[in-house]
């Protein structure tokens, strides 16, 4: 298994971000996204930035992150070559315990959870999956829904996701 099935219930795990900022998965309330990511993946760098663009189409999504590498490669990655490439967004380093509860064993791994219940989820980067997400998480904030991923991004349709590196 590698994400959990529309309907389920997220593990009861309490995320704690770089920021300090936690996420107590047992009491979700509204929409969440949870994207489970590495550095090294071309597929995860792509997820990352079509879930940034969301979150700017939606501000009022949460949108977290959990990394799969080291502490010291997601902090140079959140960094990034601009210095605030995840500034703002809860970023979880070091994660592989988290994706172990998920049974997520590939990255990018996408859960996007609705009053406390998976409503989708995915794994690589899926460009109909984000598209679905966008129009979803639209709904449920009664915002008005727009394509993520549009012909002029210039973006397959699908790129797979790896092995996250977790042991």
């Amino acid at each position: 298994m590698n994400v959990l099935p529309k309907g389920a219930e997220p593990p009861s795990l309490t995320l704690t971000a770089a920021d300090g900022s936690r996420l107590d998965l047992a009491n979700l309330e509204g929409p969440l996204v949870l994207a489970f990511i590495h550095p090294d993946v071309a597929a995860s760098r792509n997820v990352v930035g079509f879930l940034r663009k969301l979150h700017e189409m939606l501000p009022d999504l949460p949108v977290w992150f959990v990394s799969a590498a080291d502490a010291a490669k997601t902090e140079q990655y959140a960094k990034g070559y601009l210095g605030n490439y995840l500034e703002g967004y809860p970023l979880v380093p070091a994660g592989c315990d988290v994706l172990a509860a998920f049974g997520a064993s590939h990255v990018p791994t996408v859960h996007y959870f609705e009053g406390g219940k998976v409503n989708l989820a995915f794994t690589g980067f899926h460009k109909l999956s984000l598209n679905t997400l966008a129009e979803r998480a639209a709904a449920a904030l009664e915002a008005r829904a727009k394509p993520l991923i549009t012909d002029l991004d210039n973006k397959g349709e699908y790129e797979l996701a790896e092995p996250s590196g977790c042991a």
